[in-house]
């Protein structure tokens, strides 16, 4: 994995007052799955098993390189400390890009989500020549979709995929 480590995929850095948004790293895999095989990960499909956890993982480092975007590793600029992750994805089922985030447990309710989201945003709107943005939050996900809605996005429709009713709010 020393490709990740050289950031092979030209995965740009975004960095906010807080934070450092980069490329995964290899150690960040040991980290993310816990998050992916613990109840925390129900609205993101979860809990995971370790086989699944790695496909996650390595669908996000497949996305950079399909889509040329993907989830960024979310860090604590401070510490380079890894808390999550955000950024766009596109699974084959959903009709447009969705920004997603992830942040782990104990870095919940301190903004670190919100301030990511609002940096992806704007630099997907301004970089990545999205015609469409949204975000899929499945139903009963009371903190992503407040999020949603303080970053500005908008509740347009639902929609079930793989028996999953979810929520989808757009930005453009």
């Amino acid at each position: 994995m020393n490709k990740l480590e050289k950031n092979y995929l030209n995965i740009p850095i975004i960095e906010t007052e807080r934070l450092i948004l980069n490329y995964p790293l290899a150690n960040d895999f040991k980290i993310l799955e816990l998050f992916l095989k613990s109840e925390r990960s129900k609205f993101v499909g979860g809990p995971y098993r370790s086989f699944t956890s790695w496909n996650d993982y390595m669908a996000n480092i497949g996305h950079w390189s399909l889509y040329g975007y993907g989830l960024w590793s979310l860090r604590i600029k401070d510490n380079n400390e890894y808390i999550g992750r955000v950024g766009i994805i596109k699974p084959a089922m959903f009709k447009e890009p969705d920004l997603a985030w992830q942040v782990f447990e104990a870095y919940e309710g301190k903004g670190y989500a919100y301030e990511a989201a609002i940096a992806v945003k704007d630099y997907a709107i301004n970089n990545f020549k999205l015609t469409s943005l949204a975000s899929h939050i499945a139903e009963g996900n009371k903190n992503s979709i407040s999020l949603a809605e303080r970053v500005g996005f908008k509740l347009e429709t639902e929609e079930v995929i793989d028996n999953i009713k979810f929520n989808i709010y757009f930005h453009i």
